[in-house]
């Protein structure tokens, strides 16, 4: 009888330990909660090299070494545009308790791919002659013609970049149908191809001017334009920017579930782009993001 009042005085101290030390469920301290693929356009101000830039990213040139004295420089301000394509993951917070995932702030991390960043300068060099005067025989008015020459030389580095990406988000209600969000965010990476191309054309031409008159009317020579092409392969570049997104997301479905996870959104980044290139110097511009994306979100 003891025996049997002591075994179950034992189950029951046993029984009351293991339920009186049973903790609530806690969840993780980050949690991948989204993924997004996004693809659009940058655009970034020109970046106009000299000259000289051009003949220390390619001192192997037969172009550049020609003799270019004489010929003005063309460039001016302007804005050039090319694709991007990022991927890249959501990742949630969990409260003190770590009871429950927060809303804010959201932090995304992936990469993205710029299929070029260009800076040029461009080079002309126009002469003109007298050709020929005729004289109208009805009403005695004379046409002056003259004989054109334009030569031209364009120089392009370009360069496709490869940035791993990251942005701290903050955003309005995520459950609601729409929602705003801005944040801060960098990249940092490297170019895959980075090259410099020179181009050179001349061609001749006549214009006919009539001297009481403001119009005059080009005929070029076909036999006389000429073109030469020149292609260099340059050490790749590094590349980090900071910007600000802004954005707008539109949640596709209210009552299927898995519509429910589907996302729509609209993303503009204003920013600070810095290049480091290895046969120049480092280089600061600012540029414009913007483009389209899809969310995919899970609980």
């Amino acid at each position: 009888m003891k025996t049997h009042n002591i075994l179950s005085v034992i189950f029951l101290t046993v029984s009351f330990s293991v339920f009186g030390q049973e903790h609530p469920n806690t969840i993780k301290k980050i949690s991948v909660h989204d993924i997004y693929i996004q693809t659009g356009f940058l655009s970034e101000r020109n970046t106009n090299l000299t000259l000289a830039d051009f003949k220390t990213l390619v001192p192997q040139s037969v172009l550049l070494k020609n003799n270019l004295t004489d010929f003005s420089q063309s460039g001016g301000f302007g804005l050039t545009s090319n694709t991007m394509f990022s991927v890249m993951l959501g990742i949630k917070f969990s409260d003190k308790q770590k009871t429950t995932y927060k809303a804010n702030p959201l932090l995304r991390l992936g990469v993205s791919y710029f299929s070029g960043t260009t800076w040029a300068e461009s080079l002309y060099k126009e002469e003109r002659t007298p050709y020929d005067t005729l004289t109208s025989t009805q009403t005695g008015q004379t046409i002056y013609v003259d004989s054109v020459t334009t030569e031209n030389y364009s120089m392009n580095y370009s360069s496709e970049q490869l940035l791993f990406y990251g942005s701290l988000i903050f955003r309005t209600n995520p459950e609601a149908r729409w929602s705003i969000f801005t944040g801060i965010g960098i990249t940092a990476g490297f170019s895959v191809i980075a090259n410099t191309d020179i181009y050179y054309n001349n061609f001749g031409r006549t214009e006919t001017h009539y001297p009481n008159d403001n119009t005059f009317f080009s005929s070029y020579y076909s036999s006389s334009y000429n073109s030469k092409t020149e292609k260099h392969r340059n050490k790749n570049n590094f590349g980090a920017s900071t910007f600000i997104p802004m954005g707008i997301d539109f949640r596709i479905g209210k009552e299927n579930e898995f519509w429910k996870q589907i996302h729509l959104f609209y993303e503009l980044r204003t920013g600070i782009n810095i290049t480091s290139v290895p046969e120049l110097r480092t280089i600061t511009n600012t540029n414009i993001q913007h483009g389209l994306g899809l969310k995919v979100s899970w609980n």
